[in-house]
């Protein structure tokens, strides 16, 4: 379980990582793009700001199943 756990957490870290890259490449683009991106994906900031937020939590479900 613990290896499943530590696998959990790298994946998290990874997309963590993901998403504050997104973050920067906003921060650089023109608003041309962004409002067109906004037309697109609405709220697309929020998402990214939710999506973190959920990836922060410490929480593991484990399922086991068996006979």
């Amino acid at each position: 379980m613990s290896e499943a756990r530590d696998e959990d957490n790298w994946k998290r870290q990874a997309l963590l990582k993901v998403y504050s890259d997104t973050e920067d490449c906003l921060k650089k683009m023109d608003d041309k793009i962004l409002a067109l991106l906004q037309k697109n994906v609405p709220n697309f900031k929020e998402k990214i700001k939710n999506h973190q937020a959920h990836l922060k939590r410490k929480e593991y479900f484990i399922l086991v199943a068996g006979k």
